[in-house]
């Protein structure tokens, strides 16, 4: 049977710290022994014992804890209401999980306030979009709530639809002009509209959700001087089976007319008013219109509402990829209006300081209790949440239950846990960036690794992000435990998924914004990766239809998603091994070759498209791929003479060798964050500028180099002096990381 480095690692430290401890223990028993030689002696045998591959009985007992019907119980209480950030009902499960924390056995448990910037409609005075005839008569007003489909779906509660931080607004058309369609408001959309001569200056804009950010959909609109925006889900991205009532939920995943998308339109992270400091008591805060929100109103709308307005419209018909999945509707791009009707888009939104809280809770680790292994969801949702967040939830719960079981079976892990549920997530990451803010200085020098679980189930095939110093280490995880459809390993059933497009190996991606992994990845530069179970793309290449609409209920999880919850309980089993991998392995299960091999295929990529251009601009641009080489020459010495090295080691130089590893990220931190961007600190994996969710390498190079052809003059050559000095930021970056891999005593 093969053995992994990391088990030949561990089983020759163990050995070593074995002779040295039984040496101490033959030397103390030829004299009498005082409580400080006996800590010693404690101490010692902690330092050599239980490595991760030595007690494999524990792995199989985290697998067989994992209940499937504890989990399906602590979703149902989550999903029972709405729970949007800073409401009563969230505060409520704030102090739930506090309590399931608590009673787990964790060591602390703790509410974590944070005073912050939100934004919630009107809920006595709904955000409408109506449409008037020449006479002035309302012949339509779109829906502001889904209509209920199931007996559970009316909650007088529920959040009328908006789109968070989008002001109130009163704009209108003109008669018969003045709407135009954007299609999904992309930069190269609003470039297609502009070749064909129609301008989208003081219109009021529609487009289809998908494919970006919905933040920088609005951020087009309103660059390029258009009044409003309406969004909605068109059915070529949430109804593709049909629309008919058999077609879609209560009968199947697919989204009804009415549904509407909620969502955040903020472009940053954390507290509007506190950005790049947390909100705490005594934080300075900006003033409102010094924050940076939208200007102009937006509204989501289900598209039952969205044939209505659509079929009203006249111009040219859009391009042929532009139409979406509504029956008889030409997707006429305007901005003419077929009649003499005047659309008007009127919103009630507010904003206004509110608490929310974060939980955090720890486990004390036994022999490294200063680093940290930590694990976070988000608790808030945009009505019941049942992917999103709070399949999530219901995980985190049970594994801190399985954690408490094996607590009280007498094991405990040789570095400290942190269990975290975040607080106004949905927002835009606000409770884990406050809380990464606050807590920056430790966090760098103790975290190993932060892993995010937010939204465990919206289909049945495992999807694995993140560092790509973790990639190696769970995908071993995945052999050791079930499948979550059929017989076999997780691992072959992941397999099998990629199989299907000829794949050798399963596809790993680094990180996109979007979750709480962020601050901990993009600012603080900690390892940091996602499991989720997602949708099978063999069948349907699309994101959960449902996501943040009032069907997201507990409903259409339960009987549609995930019966029997198999899913979301293999969400649970995979994180609890991966918690207990990064927590009990003498050494750390990172593979350091995999960080700048992925680096060189991301700068392979951005030369694809740019080498010529990066030459013209900056001849030393080689000098850049020399470094990527030379630190992928470091890693792979680094790793290779690891075992051999390691014969020697004892646990202080483990311990640095291990810090070697996890703090190595940060070392591609730049301290004013990316071109334009404080947020986002990680010069080679960070999220694309022109769509917040996506993953984008070496991201600051290429926000520098998009559209640069089309510039001239003094603006072309500031944009070539930024590109030369981003270049050598990298350049020294790497330069960096590969001395930091060098011996310890060398500087």
């Amino acid at each position: 049977m093969a053995v992994s480095k990391q088990m030949a690692v561990g089983v020759v430290v163990a050995a070593c710290l074995g002779l040295l401890v039984g040496g101490i223990i033959g030397h103390l028993g030829t004299k009498g022994v005082t409580k400080e030689e006996e800590a010693m002696v404690s101490t010692m045998q902690r330092l050599t014992g239980g490595d991760w591959d030595e007690n494999d009985e524990i792995n199989k007992r985290i697998v067989d804890l994992v209940d499937a019907d504890n989990i399906r119980k602590e979703h149902k209480e989550l999903t029972a209401k709405p729970h949007l950030a800073g409401t009563d009902r969230d505060d409520y499960l704030a102090e739930m999980i506090q309590k399931r924390f608590k009673a787990a056995g964790f060591d602390t448990s703790d509410l974590v306030p944070y005073d912050v910037l939100l934004s919630f409609p009107d809920p006595s005075n709904p955000n409408l979009i109506t449409l008037e005839d020449a006479a002035g008569t309302v012949i339509f007003t779109s829906k502001y709530k889904e209509v209920p489909l199931e007996k559970d779906d009316a909650d007088p509660d529920f959040i009328h639809a908006f789109n968070a931080y989008a002001p109130a607004g009163d704009v209108q058309t003109d008669i018969g002009t003045g709407l135009v369609y954007v299609n999904y408001g992309r930069e190269e959309d609003f470039e297609k509209l502009a070749e064909l001569g129609v301008s989208v200056t003081g219109a009021i804009l529609i487009a289809r959700y998908g494919k970006i950010f919905r933040g920088n959909k609005l951020l087009h609109a309103q660059q390029r001087g258009a009044k409003g925006l309406i969004i909605f889900s068109d059915p070529m991205d949430v109804a593709l089976n049909g629309t008919a009532p058999e077609d879609v939920y209560p009968n199947s995943w697919w989204l009804p007319g009415s549904g509407m998308q909620r969502g955040t339109t903020f472009m940053g992270d954390g507290d509007p008013l506190t950005p790049g400091w947390p909100s705490t008591e005594h934080a300075y805060r900006l003033k409102e219109e010094e924050a940076d929100l939208p200007t102009i109103p937006c509204q989501p709308i289900g598209y039952d509402d969205a044939k209505v307005i659509l079929e009203k419209m006249g111009g040219r018909v859009a391009p042929e990829g532009w139409r979406g999945g509504l029956k008889n509707v030409a997707y006429n791009l305007g901005p003419e209006l077929i009649g003499d009707y005047k659309l008007r888009l009127v919103t009630h939104n507010y904003i206004k300081r509110q608490r929310s809280f974060n939980v955090i809770s720890t486990v004390k680790g036994s022999v490294e209790p200063d680093r940290y292994v930590l694990i976070g969801n988000h608790r808030d949702a945009w009505g019941y949440g049942a992917s999103d967040p709070s399949s999530g939830t219901a995980q985190l719960i049970e594994t801190a239950r399985v954690v408490g079981v094996l607590l009280g079976q007498g094991w405990r892990p040789r570095r400290t846990l942190v269990f975290c549920s975040w607080g106004a997530e949905e927002y835009g990451l606000i409770g884990s960036t406050e809380w990464v803010e606050e807590h920056l200085t430790k966090l760098q020098q103790r975290a190993v690794v932060y892993i995010n679980a937010d939204t465990c189930t919206r289909g049945t095939m495992f999807e694995l992000k993140g560092s790509p110093l973790t990639w190696q280490a769970i995908t071993r995880l995945t052999k050791l435990m079930p499948a979550v459809k059929q017989e076999g390993s997780l691992y072959r059933e992941w397999m099998e998924y990629h199989e299907y497009w000829n794949r050798t190996e399963p596809k790993i991606s680094t990180l996109g914004s979007g979750s709480d992994y962020a601050p901990f990845a993009f600012y603080a530069g900690i390892p940091s990766l996602m499991m989720t179970f997602t949708t099978d793309k063999r069948k349907y290449d699309v994101f959960f239809p449902y996501y943040h609409t009032g069907y997201e209920t507990f409903y259409m999880l339960d009987k549609i998603v995930d019966p029997g919850f198999r899913i979301t309980q293999g969400c649970s089993r995979i994180v609890g091994l991966a918690l207990r991998y990064f927590a009990d392995s003498h050494l750390l299960p990172f593979h350091l070759p995999q960080l700048p091999l992925t680096m060189k295929e991301s700068l392979e990529g951005v030369k694809k498209d740019y080498h010529e251009t990066l030459l013209s601009i900056y001849p030393k641009f080689s000098l850049l791929e020399e470094a990527v080489d030379d630190l992928t020459d470091a890693a792979q010495l680094f790793d290779a003479t690891l075992k051999e090295r390691v014969k020697d080691m004892d646990p202080v130089t483990l311990r640095a060798v291990n810090d070697q590893v996890m703090k190595i990220e940060q070392l591609f931190l730049l301290p004013a964050g990316l071109p334009g961007r404080p947020e986002s600190r990680h010069a080679v994996f960070a999220p694309s500028q022109f769509n917040n969710y996506a993953a984008a390498g070496f991201p600051g190079l290429l926000d520098l180099l998009y559209k640069i052809d089309t510039l001239q003059g003094q603006e072309r050559a500031d944009r070539e002096e930024a590109i030369k000095k981003h270049i050598s930021q990298l350049t020294i970056l790497m330069h960096a990381a590969a001395k930091f891999l060098k011996d310890l005593h060398l500087i």
